[in-house]
């Protein structure tokens, strides 16, 4: 489980990098859209999970889990988006 996590924590960051590139602008409008996408990925964790756990207590963990490292990882997207010098390409 911790590595469905993990790599679906890297995907969303390669993506985020990829196609911001070094543009500061498109790195924060990158983290807020991560931050957005977080309630969609409490709501399929919990239908995803919820067949295989008939109580409830362990599906509502992750869900709650899942949610808080995708919105801390789309607030780290925005301070170095914010940290980040102006590209040339502006």
């Amino acid at each position: 489980m911790v590595l469905i996590i993990v790599i679906a924590l890297c995907l969303t960051n390669l993506i985020a990098f990829k196609i911001s590139g070094k543009n500061k602008k498109k790195r924060i409008w990158a983290g807020i859209i991560v931050l957005l996408l977080t309630p969609l990925v409490f709501f399929l964790t919990g239908i995803s999970l919820s067949p295989f756990d008939p109580g409830g207590f362990g599906t509502g963990m992750m869900m709650v889990l899942y949610s808080f490292l995708f919105a801390v990882n789309g607030i780290i997207i925005i301070i170095i988006g914010l940290f980040t010098k102006k590209s040339l390409n502006t």
